[in-house]
């Protein structure tokens, strides 16, 4: 409830400023709107990430997917961000490997572990994607040099809602939602998902998915 809360009290603060401050100056006007729109954007991606839960229990519609390629445009859609955060992303394909999946969700997926691998990292850190198939699997594995996770938060941390560090997450904008829908949609995919991590040395997330 606080999640969408927050971002809601942003719009309807914004709006009565606007409406209330006759001497509001055009850069005011526009600082408002880029607030309101940094506000849509997080409660559109809090309803997404509600709809993904909220269908996690039924099987998505399915085609061949090649996940090098679907690899490759999460990296790219992610390269600005990494370059704010002065963090490296790195693709490393070692097989060409298709699944019998959903090519949106598993993007969705791979995006929330890089995303992760981000927003924990340091500048001058690395993410590193690795896809490899071993005997009847696929295997992507999510490395990043960042904070990493105390061993008695990692049983946790795919649990919905669950944040390991509350006031950084709630800085950042996150709802405790992102790893949790990673292993929804993994799930979904008859796959699994588990994270090796040491405090302060980073996190090596492994997705395995039969083929």
């Amino acid at each position: 409830a606080h999640e969408l809360r927050t971002p809601l009290a942003s719009l309807r603060t914004n709006l009565e400023v606007v409406t209330a401050d006759k001497d509001a100056t055009l850069d005011d006007h526009r600082a408002m709107v880029a607030t309101q729109e940094r506000a849509l954007t997080r409660l559109e991606r809090l309803i997404a990430d509600l709809l993904i839960l909220a269908t996690s229990e039924q099987p998505p519609v399915r085609s061949e997917v090649a996940l090098a390629p679907v690899l490759e445009e999460v990296l790219c859609d992610l390269k600005q961000q990494a370059d704010t955060r002065q963090v490296t992303l790195r693709l490393i394909d070692r097989a060409e490997v298709m699944v019998h999946g959903n090519g949106q969700l598993l993007a969705r997926a791979f995006s929330n572990l890089v995303e992760n691998g981000l927003y924990y990292n340091h500048p001058g850190g690395e993410v590193v994607v690795t896809l490899d198939q071993k005997e009847e699997q696929a295997v992507v594995t999510v490395a990043d040099t960042g904070i990493g996770i105390d061993a008695d938060k990692q049983a946790h941390i795919f649990e919905r809602f669950y944040r390991v560090d509350c006031s950084r997450a709630r800085h950042k904008g996150g709802a405790g939602l992102g790893l949790s829908i990673v292993a929804a949609i993994v799930q979904q995919h008859d796959g699994h998902v588990q994270v090796e991590s040491v405090a302060g040395r980073g996190s090596t997330f492994i997705v395995v998915l039969p083929l």
